[in-house]
């Protein structure tokens, strides 16, 4: 397939790396400042100028491609996806709020696929958590637990810039969505509160937006009560409650994003770590099922510096996009990961060697 990835960030260049080592995709990066076709050319990647918020232009230059990966800001991605219909491409993204886009798909009579949510959370999560679910009979419990951190933490924060400071501050001041006892629910960010241990480190979860995509609405009637919670280290919390809410930072989300911008420090050496746990009945006994897994980064896994979580969503993009031309996952209306057989993913070539 022809890929045109529009982004030229962490995520574009994992993308177009993974598909140039694989073969079988041939991938051009799409962006507007000249700084990130700079670092992609030097990479030895296809790139060219694209203003994506303008439809005309990336109507155009999506001709002669048969998908577009969107890796560009969040803000981005009904104009990008408005473009894919318009051209009659496939279309995927990693955005947290899918909302935007299924709206877009649902209105429109495009006959490619429309797969919003890719990458480590809604995607993966929603594959994940869909096969945990089918394992057990209800009433089921379900939580969900995951985070990107540094490998070696090296401030107080407990926490290194991974992904965009953008991700980060809609995840802790959005609504985050949830069941309880078989209802959808909206709550605050910054709650729900646990520790635990995994592997002999400490721990904590809480409550943040964006991760569980169409989850909750799909298994709402197979699950009783379900809550996505995102793991740091210990006393994140704490700090993460003092700046977005004592210091009454969510409302300045300009100063926001400089004091995270230029306090918090970009990491490479980090790790991704699923924790996913689910409790129902399995021939009428009470039964516990568990996914927990641990994906370090690897510098031998990309002539470029990726992270882990970079790594983890950009395979899981890619696995997608083979899904696509395979004929896996069809076009007409917006694809939901929860419907995608995990089995499909797991033996994938981009995906397999971070699960097994």
């Amino acid at each position: 397939m022809k890929v045109l990835i529009i982004g030229g960030g962490r995520i574009g260049l994992a993308v177009a790396g993974l598909l140039a080592g694989s073969g079988g995709h041939e991938a051009e990066i799409a962006d507007i400042t000249g700084e990130a076709l700079d670092h992609a050319g030097q990479r030895g990647f296809r790139t060219r100028h694209l203003d994506a918020s303008r439809l005309k232009d990336c109507v155009e230059a999506l001709a002669g491609f048969d998908i577009v990966v969107n890796a560009a800001p969040t803000r981005l991605a009904p104009a990008i996806a408005a473009a894919a219909i318009a051209a009659g491409v496939h279309y995927v993204d990693t955005a947290e709020d899918i909302a935007p886009v299924s709206d877009l798909a649902a209105a429109s009579a495009h006959g490619k696929v429309i797969l919003p949510g890719c990458g480590l959370s809604p995607g993966l999560v929603a594959n994940l958590a869909a096969e945990l679910v089918d394992a057990l009979e209800g009433p089921i419990d379900m939580v969900v637990r995951v985070g990107g951190l540094p490998v070696h933490p090296s401030n107080g924060f407990g926490y290194g810039l991974s992904w965009d400071v953008d991700g980060l501050i809609a995840e802790y001041t959005g609504l985050c969505e949830g069941i309880v006892e078989g209802q959808l629910v909206s709550s605050a960010p910054l709650q729900q509160y646990e520790s635990f241990v995994l592997n002999g480190r400490p721990y904590e979860a809480f409550s943040t937006a964006g991760g569980l995509g169409s989850l909750c609405a799909a298994l709402q009637h197979k699950v009783r009560n379900l809550s996505f919670r995102t793991i740091r280290y210990p006393g994140h919390l704490t700090l993460a409650r003092f700046l977005f809410e004592d210091l009454g930072l969510k409302r300045r989300r300009d100063m926001l994003r400089t004091v995270l911008r230029f306090g918090v420090p970009d990491v490479v050496q980090d790790v991704v770590v699923i924790f996913i746990s689910v409790r129902g009945f399995h021939q009428g006994v009470p039964a516990e099922r568990s996914y927990v897994r641990k994906i370090y980064h690897e510098p031998m896994r990309s002539p470029f510096p990726v992270t882990a979580l970079s790594h983890t969503s950009a395979a899981h993009l890619c696995t997608m996009i083979d899904l696509i031309e395979q004929g896996h996952i069809k076009g007409r209306g917006v694809a939901r990961h929860e419907t995608i057989p995990f089995k499909l993913i797991s033996e994938n070539r981009f995906m397999a060697p971070l699960l097994n």
